[in-house]
This record gives structure tokens, sequence and C-alpha cells, in this order.
């Protein structure tokens, strides 16, 4: 099925894909009497309740299962590594919680969604969560604890027995959203979304795609995860991969700032691994990328085109989670096929635009892939038999349009006018090379 779009330039949707109106939500303005009838008649209401769960209970609480109605085992409470963000405490700040509950200082609630009845995802607090059961698991040795130094080295139970006691008696506190807070799927989405954006507002700002993968989290952003692991795309972003552990903050604390640069470093794989790619990593914008591309091939539904990315790209995944997993698959081969195009054509510089700084350019990835998309295969593999011309065509395109991609025209107008000069420089270099 051909997409078209005004400029004329057609995108083929793969079986499945269609996602429908992707409008921007535009409020009309209501008088105060109209505003009370809304406020009356939507009624919605975030209902939630509030828990103490003994410190001594945590392990045996959050490794709960219960048997499923097909006979699977499933965790009572979800903490899947991927829910939150990619922050990891090392063992000195779990020390530190360990030693806050020591001496009854106060620490924030954890916050949990109930996505059915009794069953709960863990929204934020995970990684207090992990450190308290490693602690009672005895798998954290104490360390770097300030007030309490002669502890250190010790895990649980070589505690004195007072102190174990202590601790023990202490309390974490949750807040629960409740599962009736929403009255049907979308709308408990969106509430889902408000409440971990609120959540996290006295903090340090979650990066939209942070947020999107704890509030739309299903098998579309699955994929993205997954595909920011690729090997082309980490040498462009100079991120890392997830088992290069990499020690940060949660809960509104990040002490990201105090960290000495990390000098780049060349993995197994040969990518060069950067202090700037390791940010990236962080706030997960290698896999807005990813969610970007796939996004991208539906922007003429969207007017507003990039002015408000992040409403775009909220309403796609949380439509794109949806798609079968045929449709799943394709996009995997797409974004594998045309990532590696690029990397053959310009390596780690492909979305590189000249005269900005030589960063990693987002308008010139949306550009660039949504044009080599549309190639066949046949024809993407004959522009890879002479790279040198694909990188001529487009530092020529950049050379007399450089403006229309400064990253500062983000309207409708402003996208199709760069995916049909990038359509265009393509077709230049095919037309080069078949000659």
């Amino acid at each position: 099925m051909a997409q078209e779009g005004s400029a004329g330039l057609a995108v083929s949707l793969l079986e499945g894909e269609a996602v429908g109106d992707l409008r921007a939500t535009e409020r009309p303005s209501m008088s105060d009497s109209d505003l009370n009838k809304r406020y009356l008649k939507e009624g919605v209401r975030i209902v939630t309740e509030q828990a103490r769960y003994p410190l001594n209970q945590i392990l045996t609480m959050f490794t709960d299962t219960f048997v499923t109605e097909s006979g699977a085992r499933e965790a009572k409470y979800k903490r899947d590594p991927e829910y939150q963000r990619r922050h990891r405490w090392d063992g000195g700040r779990k020390s530190r919680l360990i030693e806050s509950f020591l001496m009854n200082v106060p620490v924030p609630p954890i916050f949990l969604y109930e996505y059915d009845l009794a069953r709960f995802e863990v929204m934020d607090g995970r990684q207090r969560l992990t450190a308290l059961m490693e602690f009672y698991n005895d798998d954290l040795e104490l360390e770097g604890l300030v007030y309490w130094p002669e502890l250190n080295g010790r895990v649980y139970s070589r505690l004195p027995s007072t102190i174990r006691d202590g601790i023990d008696r202490r309390y974490l506190s949750s807040i629960i959203l409740l599962n009736e807070t929403a009255s049907d799927e979308e709308q408990a989405a969106a509430l889902k979304k408000l409440v971990f954006e609120r959540l996290n507002s006295g903090g340090v700002r979650l990066s939209g795609q942070e947020t999107r993968n704890a509030v739309y989290n299903g098998p579309l952003n699955d994929l993205c995860l997954d595909l920011s692991h690729n090997t082309a795309l980490r040498s462009m972003l100079g991120t890392p991969l997830p088992s290069e552990t990499y020690f940060a903050t949660d809960d509104g604390d990040d002490d990201a700032g105090d960290r000495e640069p990390v000098d780049a470093s060349v993995d197994e794989f040969g990518v060069k691994v950067t202090d700037p790619g390791r940010r990236l990593y962080e706030a997960m914008d290698d896999v807005e990328i990813v969610l970007r591309f796939f996004a991208y091939r539906h922007i003429d539904q969207f007017p507003a085109g990039l002015n408000k990315i992040t409403e775009f790209l909220d309403k796609f995944l949380q439509r794109g989670n949806k798609f079968p997993a045929k449709t799943l698959n394709e996009y995997r081969q797409l974004f594998e096929s045309n990532i590696s195009f690029w990397f053959q054509a310009g390596g780690s510089d492909a979305f590189r635009v000249k005269g900005n700084n030589r960063h990693f350019s987002k308008i010139a990835f949306d550009a660039l892939m949504f044009a080599s998309s549309r190639l066949t295969q046949e024809q993407r593999a004959a522009l890879s038999e002479d790279p040198e011309a694909v990188r001529n065509t487009i530092e020529e395109m950049y050379g007399e349009h450089g403006v229309e991609f400064g990253g500062r025209k983000t309207n409708i107008a402003d996208v199709r006018r760069r995916n049909k000069l990038a359509i265009n420089a393509l077709g230049s270099a095919l037309t080069m090379v078949q000659n």
C-alpha cells in the first residue's frame, strides 16, 4: 500500500503497518462554564493507595510469583531491567541507601502501577528495591559508608544482631496507582505517562524515550531497544553495549556531573565508545533514533512535522506496539539493511553534516534513511559498489542546501523538502553508478 505525501513522495507501507490519524491533539478554547462541564463530565481522577513494606520482607515480596490461567508462572511485581532507565547504582550508592535506613533517614516512596488486579509494575524505585534485595540476600557488601564506616565490608548476615534488628524494623513506603483509575487501555497509558512524568519532574528530567520506555513498553519498543545495539549504529553514536555497566543514579538524584570524563575506548566489536555516546545511551537517545526511522515513514500523517516530535513518537509507538509479528520482522530487516548501507557509504560519519560540528545529525538521519529505504535492494547494492559516489552527492547536497539541515527547520514543509533533496541526491548517485 502506498501512502502519498503532498510533495508526491510515496512511501510503501508494509502489510499491517497502517496507524491511522496521528495528528497533534488540539484543545479548543473554552469558557469557564464549558470547563466546569468538562470537569464534571470526564471525571478523570487518579486513584491511588499507600502501603508500607517491612524491609525484611522485601526479598520475599518482590520475588513472589503466581500461576496464570495458561499455566505460566509470572512475577507478582514486575521489575523488568529494561522497564525503567538504563542507570545502574554502584555498590557505594546501594550501601548509602542501607545506611539511610539504619539511621532512619526519610527515603522517598517507591511508585507502583497496578496493571491488573493485585499485579504490579515498578514505575519508580527499582534501584532501591534491587539494593534491598541484594542486601538481604547477602549479595551486597557494604562500602563507602559515611556515618558507619565500621560496617564497611560486611554483608547483612554478618552485621551485629542489634543493628540487623534495627534495620529490619524499618519500612519502605509505596504509592500505588490503581487499575480503576482509567476506563480503557488508551486512557490508562495517557494517565500513566502523566503520573510518570510528574513523578520525575522534581529531579533529573527524563528524556522522551525514557518515559516512552516506561509507559509504552511493548513489541515495537522491544524491537527498538534491540536494534539500538546494532554495531553500525553504535559506531555512528559511540554508544556502549548493555554489558558495559554504566553506573549512575536513580530517583531524581543523578550525580553524572561529578563523574570524571571517560576516554574513548574500543570495545570487542571495534566500536569506539565515547563519553558523549555513553550519555546518549544513558538517556536512551539511541533507542529514540531507531524509533524515529520507523515513525518517520508516517510523517505525512502528522501535519505538525517535527515541531511536536515527542507527541508524534508517543502516538506512533503506542499504536506500533500492536503491529503483527510479521510487520515487526520486516521492520527489523528494513532498519538493518538501511543502516548497513549508510555505514558502508560513510562509516561512523555517515549522518554528520559538514559545518554542524560534525556531530550525528538526527535531521540528516531522518532524511537519508527515508530516502534509502525507498530504494530496492538491488539499487542499494549497486550504490554500495561505489560508496564514494554516494558520499560526493550527499556532500554536494549539504553544500548547496546546508541551511535545510541546520536543525532549525522543523515544520512539515521543511521535512518534505529534505526528503526530496535526499531522494534526488541518491537518484543522482545511482545514475552515475549505472552509467
